[in-house]
């Protein structure tokens, strides 16, 4: 780890770590505050739900023991001839709008004698279980089991009380002369809750209505779309022990998550004691913490800020202290990339700056090692060329060239004679080709830069080799798909070049195999490769293909592609040997572009 890096990571562990610590503590904090008041909330909300139930029940019980008391309930003991009673039982359902489904009389019996909907009158009830009794001052009333319709929104509890002979108190069978039925319609309760769900926000808060046996009697729309009406699913969360927040399997038996929830058990109401039912409410904390998510949001971004400026002075006071080092390094590894020493920086004082003083003069030191090197090797070159030159003269080629073209005129030379000659001659050609291949590369002629088409310089030089290779039967192939062939340079250099490439691929290739020059275009150039079929080059020979006297080849000499590298290194171009996709080698060619010198040149 960089001696930056260090100090800056340490002043803003130094910076940010007590902020974020805070940040940390005061962000718990609240939530626990926001907890314990949302949840002091949802125990209140609970509370006034379940009142709310209590009364709306003692009301229902209450009205239908008042009625069984009125004296028109008589009527049951002669079958309701005039149908009184009957009216009376449709006004009252029609006077409270719904609340009740349906109102009917029946004598002891259990005949239906008098009804709001005429179509129950004369029907025999069976006879319910009593589900729930509630001994009120006045008098008792019993509750038959809830019943759900299938659609899980409408429900309805049967309230029963008894009719009374008042002149035979005394004998309790004649003193029953019938019963008054009443059908409250459950959705009553239903939509009590959801009444108090909308109040906090339907998606935000819901309600469960608890019997004494744990049962679900009645819950906000969301919940009694999961089922969970008169089951018994969330009996381990009634009472006590639910205690403030629910966690575990909230998510898989509400569908909500985690939440925070409130309990109140049922109080009764005046002297209704009630039937020992809970009421439940439920917020999800994604909804209830929103507000201290957003505070959590305000608290990061100004930690964000803190952290900032912290970055902002850690970075000034860690580059102050470490920039000598950092320019240090950077001069090492610039040396070592370019082999070039950057410009002068300012030792200043210090161990930093004593170790600084010490590298440039090591650095001095080399650079001066390598010109001392680089200038023994010129001269050991010059040195074997001269070497060479002095040893292969052209004068002496020259003249035994020319000897030996007269002596093959001599008509009484002999067979073995003309032999000879022809290997004086033959030889003579060699050391006159290795002493122009010398000279080109130590001496290589500058370029005459014009511009031209690279395709034609391409098919110049199929068409110069195109004999030599048919008498192998080797195919030349051209593949130009360059759009723009234009090209700056000097077209007999490139020739040469081409030249040279393809006549080493004839030279290696076996019968039947196949040249192909391929043109594209390039990122900010024009690409030229020479495939071929043959056996291609060795990937370890690859780097070694360009240097000098370097062949593979029987009675190659090793600087022809030499002497390529140099003429395209004049010309701003590379090359490189690669595996061509045929299997043989490949010759990659790149020609960067000069936009403007091409179009002064060719005048656009």
């Amino acid at each position: 780890m960089s001696i930056r890096r260090t100090l800056l990571l340490f002043f803003l562990l130094m910076g940010l770590a007590p902020a974020t610590v805070i940040t940390g503590l005061a962000f718990f904090q609240a939530r626990e505050a926001l907890k314990l008041e949302i949840t002091r909330n949802l125990k209140t909300q609970a509370g006034a739900l379940m009142e709310q139930v209590d009364r709306m029940i003692f009301e229902r019980m209450l009205h239908v023991h008042t009625w069984s008391e009125l004296e028109i309930m008589q009527e049951v003991r002669v079958g309701d001839i005039d149908k009184r009673l009957s009216h009376l039982l449709f006004d009252l359902h029609r006077h409270y709008g719904g609340v009740y489904k349906a109102l009917y009389c029946s004598n002891r019996d259990r005949q239906v004698i008098a009804a709001s909907d005429p179509t129950l009158v004369g029907q025999q009830l069976e006879e319910q279980p009593v589900w729930l009794t509630a001994p009120l001052a006045y008098g008792e009333t019993r509750l038959s089991a809830l019943t759900l319709e299938p659609d899980a929104e409408t429900a309805s509890i049967e309230m029963e009380a008894t009719v009374h002979d008042p002149q035979h108190k005394d004998d309790e069978h004649v003193h029953n002369v019938g019963n008054l039925h009443v059908l409250f319609d459950w959705a009553e309760i239903f939509r009590l809750l959801d009444q108090s769900s909308q109040g906090q926000g339907a998606a935000q808060s819901l309600a469960v209505l608890f019997d004494a046996q744990g049962r679900v009697i009645a819950a906000s729309a969301r919940l009694r779309e999961r089922g969970l009406l008169l089951s018994d699913a969330l009996a381990g969360w009634r009472g006590e022990a639910l205690r403030d927040a629910v966690v575990a399997d909230a998510d898989r038996r509400l569908g909500l998550g985690e939440v925070l929830a409130g309990s109140a058990g049922s109080r009764g109401y005046q002297r209704f004691a009630g039937f020992g039912w809970t009421v439940q409410v439920y917020q999800p904390t994604a909804v209830a913490f929103a507000p201290i998510h957003r505070m959590a949001a305000a608290f990061f971004l100004l930690l964000g800020l803190t952290s900032a400026a912290a970055v902002a002075l850690s970075l000034f006071i860690a580059g102050r202290i470490a920039r000598p080092i950092v320019q240090l390094t950077a001069l090492t590894r610039n040396f070592m990339q370019k082999q070039e020493a950057s410009a002068a920086i300012k030792t200043g004082n210090g161990e930093v700056g004593e170790l600084t003083r010490s590298f440039l003069g090591m650095i001095r030191d080399l650079e001066k090692s390598r010109e001392n090197l680089v200038r023994a090797a010129k001269l050991a070159v010059v040195g074997e060329m001269a070497a060479t030159m002095a040893h292969e003269v052209r004068t002496p080629l020259g003249i035994m060239r020319s000897s030996a073209q007269m002596l093959q005129r001599e008509p009484s030379l002999s067979e073995t004679g003309q032999e000879m000659l022809g290997y004086i001659l033959s030889e003579n050609d060699r050391l006159n080709k290795l002493i122009s291949s010398l000279l080109d590369c130590a001496r290589p002629r500058p370029p005459n830069f014009n511009p031209h088409h690279l395709h034609a310089i391409a098919r110049r030089v199929m068409d110069l080799l195109n004999l030599q290779a048919r008498r192998k039967s080797i195919r030349l192939a051209a593949e130009f798909g360059a759009p723009d062939d234009w090209l700056v340079c000097d077209e007999e250099q490139i020739l040469q070049v081409l030249l040279n490439l393809v006549m080493n691929a004839v030279q290696i290739l076996p019968a039947g195999g196949e040249i192909t020059l391929r043109s594209y275009a390039a990122a900010a150039g024009l690409a030229l490769d020479v495939d071929d079929n043959g056996p291609g080059i060795p990937e370890d020979d690859r780097p070694k293909v360009f240097d000098p006297f370097f062949t593979q080849r029987e009675g190659g000499i090793g600087l022809g592609l030499t002497v390529v590298q140099q003429i395209l290194r004049a010309h701003g171009a590379d090359i490189s040997a690669q595996a061509s996709p045929t299997g043989g080698a490949r010759f990659h060619l790149f020609f960067p572009r000069n936009e403007t010198l091409a179009q002064e040149d060719i005048g656009l």
